[in-house]
């Protein structure tokens, strides 16, 4: 008896691991993350032209950013090698380091810019509403950015699509 717990245990363990390997289409979600994450400006009841502006306004913003978040990503990668050698080179690392404040702090400032230019296209009425709910609409990963420390593509980052 207690064998047969022991491998529906294993069973169990091995069909949960399966199920978050295979991501949120598996567990439920449709997996379409661009089409989940420009659904965050439905409370603002945008006009099909405001859309269409913010839709373009988002597409030329995550061409701006893409480049830079790769290259924080490279650089991250990096520090972790500088760290986990045997001697490290503090002088690296400190370069290093500065190198990824100084491309984070271009990430921050496209995002406040694009949040500014969508800002542009609403109303009055629009505008108290996005401003007033302010980075709550970064997404599923948080107020605090994703775990590699980045922003990520969130629900404040397009209209309403699938509407």
């Amino acid at each position: 008896m207690k064998r047969i717990g022991n491998i529906m245990m294993v069973v169990l363990l091995l069909v949960s691991t399966m199920g978050m390997a295979q991501g949120p289409r598996f567990r439920g979600g449709d997996g379409n993350t661009m089409q989940t994450a420009g659904k965050g400006y439905c409370y603002l009841n945008l006009t099909p032209e405001q859309e269409q502006k913010i839709n373009d306004l988002r597409v030329k913003h995550l061409k701006e950013i893409t480049p830079l978040r790769n290259e924080l990503s490279e650089k991250q990668a990096h520090l972790r090698t500088l760290e986990s050698a045997d001697k490290p080179d503090m002088a690296a690392i400190n370069k290093t380091i500065d190198e990824i404040t100084s491309i984070k702090a271009k990430l921050m400032k496209a995002r406040v810019a694009h949040r500014a230019e969508v800002s542009q296209l609403l109303t009055d009425e629009q505008r108290v509403l996005f401003n007033a709910r302010g980075q709550k609409g970064k997404g599923m990963r948080g107020h605090r950015g994703n775990m590699r420390g980045g922003y990520g593509m969130g629900m404040g980052l397009g209209p309403c699509m699938g509407n």
